[in-house]
C-alpha cells in the first residue's frame, strides 16, 4: 500500500479514538497534531507537496473553527470543504492546459507519465472525472455530515466510498499505462509508436 495513502487515514483515525475517551477540542487537537505531522512528511514533492500546502491549510482552518465552537463536526467539514474547492481548481487546471492529474501521475509514476504529454486527452478527461468524482463525494459527505453522528459520519464516510474511490484510483492508473505505451518511442523494445512530443512554438498541438 503507498505510504501516502496509509499517513492519510492516521489524522482521523487519531481523531476518532480521541473522540471516544476525550473531548471534542482535546480529540480536534490531536487529529490535527497528525496532520501536521503527515504535512511535513509529503510536502517534498513538488505539485503533491503544493496541494498537501493547500488540504493543511483547509484542516487548520477547520480545526481552529472545531475548537472555538467545540463541534466535532466542524472539523470533519473540512473534508467536504476540500472536495468542493478540489472541483474549480481541477477544471480550471484543464482550462489552461496544465490537466492536474497529468502533473500528480508524473510525480508518482514519472517512468510511465513522464513519456506522456502534459495535454494528453487521457490526463484531460480523468482530471473531469476527478473533478466529478468530488463534487459527488461533497453533496453526499455534506449530508451523511449533517444526518450521522460523528463516529457514524467518520466510519460510513470511508466504507461508503472506498470501493468507487479505489476503482476510480485503478482505472486512473491502468489508462495512464495504457496510454504510456502509445507515447513510448519508437526505438523502445516492443513498441511501433512514434514518440510523441511537445509541440514546438508556433505549431498546432
Amino acid at each position: 500500500m503507498n505510504l501516502r495513502v496509509v499517513t492519510s487515514i492516521l489524522p482521523v483515525a487519531t481523531f476518532y479514538l480521541l473522540t471516544r475517551v476525550a473531548e471534542p477540542w482535546l480529540a480536534i487537537l490531536g487529529g490535527f497534531a497528525v496532520s501536521t505531522a503527515v504535512f511535513y512528511v509529503n510536502r517534498k514533492d513538488r505539485l503533491i507537496g503544493a496541494l498537501t500546502v493547500f488540504g493543511f491549510v483547509v484542516v487548520a482552518a477547520s480545526a481552529a473553527v472545531g475548537i472555538i465552537w467545540d463541534s466535532e463536526k466542524a472539523y470533519l467539514a473540512s473534508g467536504p470543504i476540500m472536495d468542493f474547492l478540489f472541483v474549480p481548481l481541477m477544471l480550471g487546471s484543464v482550462a489552461i492546459g496544465r490537466p492536474l492529474v497529468g502533473g500528480i501521475a508524473r510525480e508518482l509514476f514519472p517512468a510511465l507519465a513522464g513519456a506522456i504529454p502534459p495535454r494528453a486527452a487521457v490526463f484531460v478527461w480523468l482530471t473531469v472525472a476527478w473533478a466529478l468524482w468530488n463534487l459527488v463525494h461533497g453533496i453526499v459527505r455534506v449530508y451523511m455530515l449533517q444526518e450521522l453522528s460523528t463516529g457514524e459520519y467518520i466510519i460510513w464516510s470511508r466504507l461508503a466510498f472506498w470501493p468507487f474511490g479505489a476503482a476510480l484510483m485503478g482505472s486512473s492508473a491502468w489508462f495512464v499505462y495504457r496510454a504510456s505505451k502509445r507515447h513510448r518511442p519508437a526505438d523502445a523494445p516492443g513498441s511501433s509508436v512514434e514518440w510523441a512530443r511537445e509541440p514546438a512554438a508556433g505549431e498546432v498541438p
